[in-house]
């Protein structure tokens, strides 16, 4: 028995599905409510934090996959993300001692890399952010529980972004700028970057649940070739029958304006699209290499350009407001 947490969120729900399809038995934690629940009969609504909850839903799981988190870059506080990332997984720990779980696999997140780029799983973690010391502590834990106990197995995914059809992040607000006509290049794009297609991603998942056995593993996840923004959104532009883009606006210029929405947001508590911050991780490479899972023998089943075809497909058969 399977327990997946943040199973209705967006990875956890390609998960819980593909799951179910290979026939696992599977329960779910979230603190979501949703009417539909990917056909899982055994779904526990809560928080991680609440420890009563999930003794119920790990009652009887021999394996947890860990996706619940605090993750947004707005409007979170810094407290969050170290009380969910950190204190959700102590507790998931805690109960999955208590109840003999032998197999803990965690998403943690590139993030725990911070401003370093060209990394492979030997690069030292030295996060920038509070999500991704949040990450890195969560980390530090499950190795802590996996070396306690020589019959355990720990498996630490660390995805770069993420898209795919039901997301609504990074991926999803560039793609929604390019097909709306709205995308306004910023920087010349020739800044390299890592992306993952969600349905590699589950793959990469069940590949690595069905092969790591006891001890500790740690795989990056990132799909290839790693292309340059311009790249990218000229992909997007062509799959989505638009035009290619030549022009864009320096850096330097594009964040002063930025910061005029990063005054407005805190102001107004208002999300806005163009922030400094975000420019500046739009422009910054960041290339995290996943040899070590191909080097384990996975090959993934779609191509970036496949990917994005379908989000952009799902994307405009949105109900438009």
């Amino acid at each position: 028995m399977i327990l997946v947490t943040g199973n209705i969120g967006f990875i956890g729900s390609y998960l819980t599905e593909k799951l179910i399809d290979k026939k696992y038995e599977v329960k779910g934690l979230d603190i979501a409510k949703s009417d539909s629940h990917n056909k899982i009969l055994n779904q526990y609504y809560g928080s991680i934090l609440d420890e009563a909850v999930v003794r119920d839903a790990m009652d009887g799981v021999d394996t947890v996959i860990h996706l619940a988190a605090e993750h947004k870059d707005f409007g979170v506080l810094e407290d969050d993300y170290m009380n969910v990332n950190v204190g959700g997984t102590k507790v998931l720990l805690k109960v999955a001692s208590d109840y003999d779980v032998k197999k803990f696999i965690f998403f943690s997140s590139v993030a725990v890399y911070g401003d370093a780029s060209d990394t492979t799983e030997s690069t030292v973690p030295n996060p920038s952010n509070t999500y991704g010391k949040s990450k890195l502590l969560a980390e530090q834990m499950i190795i802590n529980w996996v070396q306690s106990n020589n019959k355990r197995t720990a498996i630490i995914i660390r995805p770069t972004v993420v898209f795919g059809p039901k997301s609504k992040a990074n991926i999803f607000r560039l793609i929604k700028q390019v097909c709306d006509g709205k995308f306004v290049m910023i920087g010349n794009g020739s800044n390299r970057k890592s992306i993952a297609y969600v349905r590699n991603l589950i793959d990469a998942t069940l590949f690595l649940l069905e092969r790591c056995e006891r001890g500790l593993h740690i795989f990056n996840y990132s799909d290839e070739p790693h292309y340059t923004t311009r790249e990218l959104v000229n992909m997007i532009a062509r799959l989505a029958n638009k035009k290619e883009h030549k022009y864009y606006i320096p850096l330097p210029l594009a964040i002063s304006c930025g910061i005029v929405f990063d005054i407005m947001g805190k102001l107004t508590g208002i999300d806005f699209s163009i922030t400094a911050a975000r420019m500046k991780k739009f422009t910054k490479p960041t290339c995290h290499y996943a040899n070590k899972i191909r080097e384990f023998g996975f090959v993934p089943g779609y191509s970036i350009e496949e990917g994005l075809r379908e989000h952009i497909v799902w994307y405009c058969n949105l109900p438009k407001q």
